[in-house]
């Protein structure tokens, strides 16, 4: 059978390399011998591309694991067991434990398995063959790893939303849409466009988004709640305040009299404005006590008091 590809050669780590340090010698390799950054030498694609391969798996807890397992004993996942028999058919045993109905005759089924090359087929088709040659490639080292990243905005980015890039490990710039009003912790998932894999399927990306905090505003999902100082006679009296919301408009509140400290009043429609809904902007009071008040002050305030039972 031919010799299945040392990936750990391939990238120039130990095989007990941590996941840390193969990343970080991919990440090199990757921007070294990317095609971008090579277009003089031809070799360095298909350089690249056994690079990818090689971080494919060796990136993967359970495909490094398989993988491992397949070079120190390459025939373990056949003998003893790979294939058996069941109310009269058989049953081949993938290297991930589950087991497929062959329905060939018993000729076939040796000739395909057997002496006739079948073993060397098999894993070429694993390790060096594409998907449509190995019907498991799916479930194994197929399809190329999965990328996390993480695109920080600034409040008013979000609000607005817009373009932005992600840079891959590899040094490849994807441009993707920033939802409007998008909030901190919301994920997409961008199909295919992580690393490619073996047999040239490629993982996804998934893009999380953090959003800064407002010096002003505090958002709850679409909603904002911003805070107005009135003082002690406005709270009584009533009065009114301009409101500027989020988006630089201003608007007109009315505060009854009466108004109680951490009253909240509400503004519909004023709050983050998403293509599904607006939210709202809740205004909390707060009531500021006068520390110091002249003698006419004093002595009015008592009287309006006094005549009022209140002291």
């Amino acid at each position: 059978m031919p010799a299945t590809k040392n990936y750990y050669d391939i990238l120039g780590v130990k095989e007990n390399a941590s996941a840390e340090e193969i990343k970080k010698v991919y990440r090199k390799l990757a921007r070294e011998f990317h095609p971008d950054r090579n277009p003089d030498k031809p070799d360095a694609e298909e350089r690249f591309k056994e690079i990818q391969e090689a971080y494919s798996t060796l990136s993967d807890e359970e495909k490094r694991k398989e993988y491992d397992m397949m070079r120190k004993n390459p025939f373990g996942g056949f003998g003893g067991g790979g294939f058996s028999a069941r109310n009269g058919d058989r049953f081949y045993r993938a290297p991930d434990g589950t087991y497929v109905r062959y329905t060939g005759s018993p000729g076939d089924f040796e000739g395909a398995f057997g002496d006739g090359g079948g073993f060397g087929d098999i894993f070429s088709r694993i390790f060096g063959g594409g998907a449509d040659a190995d019907p498991f490639a799916g479930r194994r080292g197929g399809r190329g790893a999965d990328i996390e990243s993480t695109v920080r905005l600034s409040f008013d980015q979000a609000l607005e939303g817009g373009k932005t890039e992600v840079h891959l490990p590899d040094g490849e710039k994807v441009r993707l849409t920033i939802p409007k009003g998008v909030r901190s912790g919301f994920k997409i998932r961008l199909k295919d466009r992580g690393q490619e894999g073996p047999t040239g399927r490629r993982g996804d990306l998934y893009v999380t988004f953090e959003v800064a905090d407002h010096p002003r505003f505090r958002r709850d999902g679409s909603d904002l709640y911003v805070s107005e100082a009135i003082n002690a006679f406005e709270a009584a009296l009533g009065t009114t305040r301009n409101i500027t919301n989020a988006y630089g408009k201003r608007i007109k509140l009315p505060i009854p009299p009466g108004t109680q400290p951490g009253a909240k009043l509400r503004l519909k429609g004023q709050g983050i404005k998403t293509e599904k809904r607006t939210g709202d902007l809740y205004v909390e009071i707060e009531v500021t006590i006068p520390e110091k008040l002249t003698d006419a002050q004093q002595a009015a305030l008592r009287k309006v008091a006094e005549e009022n039972n209140l002291l």
